[in-house]
């Protein structure tokens, strides 16, 4: 019983610090929590650590190899009866043998690949005469070693550090490129929660402008009440406001579903679960003013490209991508050409006989038996249809053509979207600037209407009238200011100015008016 309380207890403590804990409306909060929580950013990051494993995995190319071997033997040949040595080994030659073998490997970053082995060999047999037809006894060990060096130099292909580092350094191109587009995801992600949460603002206005306006229809209605009760109005004219009065109502219903809607879907852009999004605070920001977004006519379309030009990843990404594909095609290039490789090796070996560690590990000390050896080799091969190296040249070919072109595209759509982006906003201060002076003449007309229909001098239908175009003239003052906010947001991103690396390689705000500010050089 307890266990269960126990786990009732921890699970409804756990639901109310998940979903029953209401997250601040906050929009610079609201940013940071996207960067945090955001699925797609969080895919990003681990692109990033796919790269970094590849580097690892070229860089594999240039570890230390080492290798070894071992092996026992022991063999048994019945011999001939007419062999001379039968008689004297009772018909059987009985040979053990140990082989160890080891060995390190390194290829260099300059191409060059060396190697350096040691080679351990014990054999004996029950045969009591040595090669010397000695007799020292039966299972006397002969101990060799040899120590070899070997160096091999490419000569044509293969051959220096740009070529043996090419995969390398592309994988670190690579990595590279996953940084800046980590960065750029970072930056979409900002617009899109960004765009959502002045859409949440808009809609929770919008729901404010309509009930104000029931309310105001309440008031007319208490106005006529009064009205008709004196014998100033006639009591038709109820019917006509209560109606309007409905309409109103159902307006604010459509209106507070609006404002789910864009809660949840704020949600989504952070990247939050339904529950999470349904505790979202009440918006805390008001849409930024022309004065406090530092916009002036004077913006010219060259600065933002300019400020694009410096800061957009996207740009930044896709060279980084070029680079490692030029490099994969130089390596491509260089597997046409045939193989010819110089290799340049010595070694040193001894011998000695007798059994026991000491005789081993005394070998290579011993002038009698040893053997030194000096050399060259010159190995050649090529395939001649050659048709792997051929197909790899064309692909990587064709690739780097196709970032070439893509690059070209993406420069040009760039230099599109901020054009639009920046005349968007123009037209967004013209809009927003008309629709605040329209707003404030309703609502001038609306109050001197109200005094009118009060004092007989107006028809109910005319301040009904006024008082709808009084509310659209508010909506559409608040559409500008959700058009003003979000273009100001949409050039931001255009021109790579939402985000940014901190000191310790974060992806953060760039600052805290990016939502408010337009991007400056």
């Amino acid at each position: 019983m307890h266990y269960i309380l126990f786990f009732i207890t921890f699970f409804a403590i756990h639901f109310n610090v998940v979903y029953g804990q209401e997250i601040p409306g906050d929009l610079i909060k609201l940013a940071t929590y996207t960067l945090n929580k955001n699925p797609d950013i969080a895919t990003g990051a681990l692109a990033i650590q796919n790269a970094a494993g590849t580097i690892k995995v070229q860089r594999s190319t240039f570890d230390y190899q080492l290798t070894s071997v071992a092996s026992i033997t022991k063999n048994k040949r019945r011999l001939f009866d007419a062999d001379p040595i039968s008689p004297i080994v009772n018909g059987n030659v009985s040979t053990n043998g140990t082989e160890v073998s080891l060995g390190l490997q390194k290829a260099l970053r300059s191409g060059i690949r060396t190697s350096f082995t040691v080679d351990y060999g014990r054999l004996s047999n029950n045969f009591p005469f040595n090669q010397f037809n000695e007799e020292v006894g039966a299972n006397q060990s002969d101990h060799t070693i040899t120590t070899t060096l070997s160096v091999t130099q490419p000569l044509i292909r293969g051959r220096g550090k740009k070529i043996a580092t090419a995969l390398e350094t592309s994988s670190e191109l690579a990595l590279e490129n996953a940084k800046y587009s980590y960065e750029l995801t970072n930056a979409f992600e900002i617009l899109q929660t960004g765009i959502a949460y002045w859409q949440y603002v808009g809609a929770y206005k919008r729901l404010t402008i309509f009930r104000a306006n029931e309310e105001r229809v309440r008031n007319v209605l208490a106005i006529t009440l009064e009205l008709v009760q004196a014998d100033k109005k006639p009591a038709g004219d109820l019917a006509q406001i209560r109606a309007d009065l409905a309409n109103q109502e159902r307006q604010t219903k459509i209106a507070e579903q609006q404002v789910y809607n864009a809660r949840i879907n704020l949600g989504r852009a952070i990247g939050i679960e339904v529950q999470e999004s349904e505790h979202i605070g009440i918006p805390m920001n008001e849409f930024p003013s022309i004065p406090e977004s530092k916009y002036a006519t004077a913006v010219s379309d060259q600065t933002m490209l300019a400020i694009a030009a410096n800061h957009r990843k996207d740009i930044a990404a896709f060279h980084a991508l070029k680079k490692g594909l030029a490099l994969q095609l130089e390596l491509a290039r260089n597997h046409l050409k045939p193989t010819l490789d110089l290799s340049a090796f010595a070694s040193y070996g001894a011998m000695n006989t007798g059994n026991g560690f000491q005789k081993a590990f005394s070998t290579l000390g011993n002038r009698e038996g040893s053997d030194y050896t000096i050399g060259l080799r010159l190995n050649f091969a090529f395939p001649l249809n050659n048709n792997l190296a051929r197909g790899s040249f064309l692909q990587q070919q064709a690739a780097l053509s196709e970032q070439e072109v893509s690059l070209h595209n993406l420069q040009r759509n760039i230099d599109l979207n901020v054009h639009i982006a920046l005349n968007n906003l123009r037209n967004s201060v013209a809009i927003l600037t008309k629709a605040e002076e329209t707003l404030q003449y309703y609502q001038e007309v609306f109050s001197n209407e109200q005094v009118k229909f009060q004092n007989g001098l107006t028809t109910l239908l005319n301040l009904i009238l006024f008082q709808e175009r009084l509310t659209f003239a508010q909506l559409d003052y608040l559409a500008a200011q959700q058009q003003f906010a979000t273009a100001i947001i949409n050039l931001r991103f255009e021109t790579g100015t939402l985000v940014k690396k901190n000191a310790d390689e974060e992806i953060v705000l760039r600052n805290t008016k990016v939502f408010y500010e337009i991007p400056t050089l």
